[in-house]
């Protein structure tokens, strides 16, 4: 018996699978190479993408990018959207119920840009206290970031009705779905939140592989956070140019067999439901 899926799932053996026999027969690069692996490679690695946006409900799959987990998804925001943004006596909002990753990266920015952490407790029941959260949004709050399922309690924000009342000020939001992931219908036009951030190891999926999704206007504002191959249009020796979302936030060789067995792992929810 193994109840410790909050942590990280066991694999199916469809996923074992798809890994192993892209390992095994199906190996190559992506994006770079004209002979048949790499444009296999490609395919399977693309059409993951595409899978993904419809099992999240995105409106496009370039509102997609692959990040090693959630805690890389986090941090990507915190750095290429929210530092070159935030000011001394903004805002930021989360929760007290909010993962190491969904925390410590708020804090971090909020010190070096001398700005204000503001934390929403828990009522006496164990939720996400609204009342509060009511009370520290103002003009001031600039950012929110909240987990969508707590990884200790279990317990379901609100969230839908968190992003609203952000929006009302002229906040963006970020949720934390590692753990709604792979338990829900989700929708990310239906949340209409700004970024949505998850892992594939807790989606019966392999480790080192996550995603990011954000509303394709906001990515295309984002400056990248790491430079590398994959992510260029053209280098000359005083300027460079970047590919458009998402592919400029992938530098370096991704994690390709992560994908295609994220790909696996998407494919047997679907095949549950």
């Amino acid at each position: 018996m193994y109840l410790d899926s909050a942590a990280t799932t066991q694999k199916p053996q469809e996923v074992i699978d798809a890994i192993a026999k892209f390992y095994s027969s199906k190996y190559g690069t992506v994006h770079r190479g004209l002979y048949d692996l790499s444009s296999s490679a490609t395919r399977d690695f693309e059409n993951t993408r595409n899978l993904i946006a419809q099992f999240i409900d995105a409106r496009s799959s370039s509102e997609i990018i692959y990040t090693s987990g959630a805690t890389e998804s986090i941090n990507l925001v915190a750095h290429s959207y929210l530092r070159p943004l935030l000011r001394a006596g903004d805002e930021v909002i989360i929760s007290i119920m909010e993962h190491h990753a969904n925390f410590v990266p708020w804090q971090q920015l909020v010190k070096e840009k001398n700005a204000t952490l503001r934390i929403v407790p828990v009522s006496e029941n164990g939720q996400f206290d609204l009342g509060v959260y009511k009370k520290y949004l103002t003009r001031k709050t600039r950012f929110v970031a909240v987990t969508h399922v707590s990884n200790v309690t279990g317990v379901v924000n609100p969230v839908r009705q968190i992003v609203d009342l952000a929006h009302e000020v002229g906040a963006h939001v970020l949720v934390d779905g590692a753990q709604s992931i792979a338990h829900m219908p989700l929708s990310m036009q239906g949340l209409d939140c700004d970024f949505f951030a998850f892992s594939g190891h807790k989606l019966y999926g392999p480790t080192g592989v996550g995603v990011l999704y954000g509303k394709k206007a906001l990515l295309h504002e984002m400056i990248p956070y790491r430079y590398g191959g994959e992510m260029i249009l053209e280098v000359k020796e005083k300027v460079s140019t970047f590919k458009p979302a998402p592919h400029r936030f992938e530098a370096g060789t991704p994690n390709i067999a992560g994908v295609v067995g994220l790909g696996a792992a998407i494919r047997f929810i679907l095949d549950l439901t």
